[in-house]
């Protein structure tokens, strides 16, 4: 019981009050601390819990598909995209590349076949192979085979050539491996996928929240559409003097609500058209004034005002919930890090 609750507990404490006395107290000691030990124990910590992360994910998948449960087909699909992309990353780099030594000796024969290679005009390449006497070749090949074809091709035109690959580490970023293409084009066209569904998922929310029900639904359901008006290149063509004439009806419609009366519910609408409509003809109808009325100019100045207020007062509450979670922790009193 000691090694599984007071010592884990002891371990938080600990590092929780020397991180915060890092942030508060001007100390290199404890500054390199919080910004370079404690950082570099929480990429340990996070690593080691990715890693569980996939093996669980790989135990639930490998069960749904021996059991024959409701779709475990695509489990099947999930186990070898998951094996893939591991050999992808650890044991198969598919980064070879030709470096081609004394370049000067034969620029003419050597540049037809580097920009083939490169997919380039001769007149791109040949500056480059002006510039050093050796050249590496930016085409990356995910098989030595294929390499070595185009490096037979410029030993035949007179220069030396040596086949090369791409660091373990560098061939996850290099344009043309294996994972690049993995993540090219299986990952990036999937993901975009699942946003362009998310898409649907959204206006089906937007539909039930912008339902008018009360006050706060009305304000919502006007600036959403506002905001989507405001953005799309239709909405710069809306007159600002539509707009104010829709705030007039608005106002009549108010007025009805509270007065209940049709002769003051004409007066308004009445005297809202005409001083609209007045004001219009004296200015020559601009679509985009009044300003504050143009669609576009309302539509960021909800989006840099409210919008920015709300979402300060949200981190604000994160801020808040953050320092009191992070306090019940350090002194003890919450113990979920612990299975508890």
């Amino acid at each position: 019981m000691f090694w599984k609750r007071q010592v884990p507990i002891a371990i938080v404490f600990i590092t929780g009050i020397l991180t915060l006395y890092g942030w508060f107290v001007d100390s290199p000691t404890f500054e390199g601390f919080v910004n370079d030990d404690a950082t570099q124990w929480f990429d340990i910590i996070a690593s080691f819990a990715i890693i569980l992360g996939a093996l669980n994910l790989l135990k639930l998948q490998m069960t749904k598909i021996i059991r024959q449960k409701k779709d475990w087909q695509y489990s099947i699909l999930a186990v070898v995209g998951f094996f893939f992309a591991i050999t992808a990353g650890f044991f198969w780099k598919g980064a070879n590349y030709v470096h081609i030594q004394d370049v000067s000796a034969n620029i003419q024969q050597v540049a037809p076949v580097v920009a083939e290679m490169e997919q380039l005009t001769i007149d791109q390449v040949t500056p480059m192979l002006e510039i050093s006497d050796t050249y590496d070749v930016r085409h990356i090949f995910i098989s030595a085979k294929g390499a070595e074809e185009y490096a037979s091709k410029l030993k035949a035109a007179g220069v030396q050539v040596e086949l090369r690959e791409k660091s373990w580490g560098e061939h996850l970023l290099a344009e043309g491996t294996v994972f690049n293409w993995l993540f090219k084009y299986l990952f990036t066209p999937m993901s975009a996928t699942m946003f362009a569904l998310l898409a649907f998922f959204v206006a089906s929310a937007s539909y039930r929240a912008f339902r008018i029900r009360n006050f706060e639904a009305t304000l919502l359901l006007l600036s959403g559409i506002i905001i989507m008006l405001g953005r799309v290149p239709i909405g710069s063509n809306i007159s600002a003097w539509f707009i104010a004439y829709l705030i007039v009806l608005a106002a009549g419609v108010g007025a009805n609500i509270v007065w209940q009366n049709k002769m003051t519910t004409f007066a308004v609408v009445g005297a809202g058209v005409l001083i609209v409509t007045v004001a219009g003809a004296l200015t020559g109808w601009p679509v985009d004034k009044p300003g504050f009325l143009f669609l576009p100019v309302l539509q960021e100045w909800i989006y840099t005002v409210p919008n920015i207020a709300g979402a300060r007062a949200i981190m604000i509450g994160i801020a808040l919930g953050m320092i009191g979670t992070s306090l019940r922790i350090i002194l003890g009193i919450e113990k979920s890090f612990m299975g508890e």
